[in-house]
């Protein structure tokens, strides 16, 4: 931390480490006016993957977005040789920890959280952006709602790593949310990609585990591909049947068999 606080002074000053995650670093700091951000500093085996310049420009873009269930992006750089990126700071537990207490979540508090994040998702692929790494850690449980964090950052940094970043053996995405064309690595990821991947969360939400569980995560990836998902109702007897049936649509490894848009799914969350 305090190469981090050295490299950034006079931007920002850095409080403590709030999160650590497969991309980043995430620290609490304040801006000039004293105001409150995730700072968020690239790993270092990671930044020596992409091409700083490239990476900084792929989610310069991002700063457009203004929705009020995805952070912000506020600022980017480059400085002592860290890559940063800046996100409005959202105070609350993600859906991860939030999880971790209660296990399974209520019908009406998972539908809200359907329903918030599938908004998020229809305005933002609406944008031409796909998220690629929908999944609790990324999801903050704020007093006015879930709030989406990081969008557009996995795409950034598969941009701008190329070969270097195949090389580090870093993967864009995370296995127990991966959609089956993101385990095959396939180049034209779509929007229909966060539309499983939210439906691995929603069917967690309700069950208390994801749809593929092993301690090998090379299984978790063969079964993305290859295993139709158990029915939610197998861990959740009082599952709503519209819902559950909302999910497993979310859930079909061919594209062309899911929900097409976020905003076709949230419509039919809605009736």
């Amino acid at each position: 931390m305090p190469l981090v606080r050295e490299a950034l002074k006079g931007d920002y000053t850095v409080d403590r480490e709030i999160a650590r995650g497969g991309a980043a670093r995430v620290f609490l700091a304040h801006d000039g006016e004293g105001t409150s951000v995730a700072l968020k500093v690239l790993h270092p085996e990671l930044a020596v993957s992409v091409t700083a310049d490239r990476f900084l420009r792929e989610i310069s873009f991002l700063s457009k977005i203004e929705h009020p269930n995805i952070a912000s992006l506020v600022d980017y750089g480059e400085s002592d040789w860290l890559v940063y990126y800046v996100m409005s700071y959202v105070p609350g537990p993600t859906l991860r920890q939030h999880m971790e207490r209660v296990r399974q979540l209520s019908i009406p508090d998972t539908l809200r959280i359907a329903r918030d994040l599938l908004s998020a998702l229809k305005y933002a692929h609406e944008m031409g952006i796909v998220h690629r790494d929908v999944k609790p850690e990324n999801v903050v449980l704020s007093a006015t709602g879930p709030v989406l964090m990081d969008f557009g950052i996995a795409r950034a940094i598969a941009q701008s790593g190329q070969d270097r970043l195949t090389r580090s053996g870093f993967a864009v995405g995370t296995s127990t949310y991966m959609s089956p064309e993101q385990v095959s690595g396939a180049e034209d990821i779509d929007h229909r990609s966060d539309v499983y991947s939210l439906g691995c969360v929603l069917f967690e939400c309700l069950a208390g585990r994801a749809p593929f569980v092993s301690s090998r995560e090379e299984l978790i990836l063969s079964m993305h591909h290859q295993e139709s998902p158990p029915a939610v109702t197998e861990f959740r007897k009082d599952a709503p049947e519209p819902l559950v049936g909302l999910i497993a649509r979310a859930l079909r490894k061919e594209r062309s068999e899911r929900w097409q848009t976020a905003a076709e799914m949230m419509e039919a969350l809605e009736t």
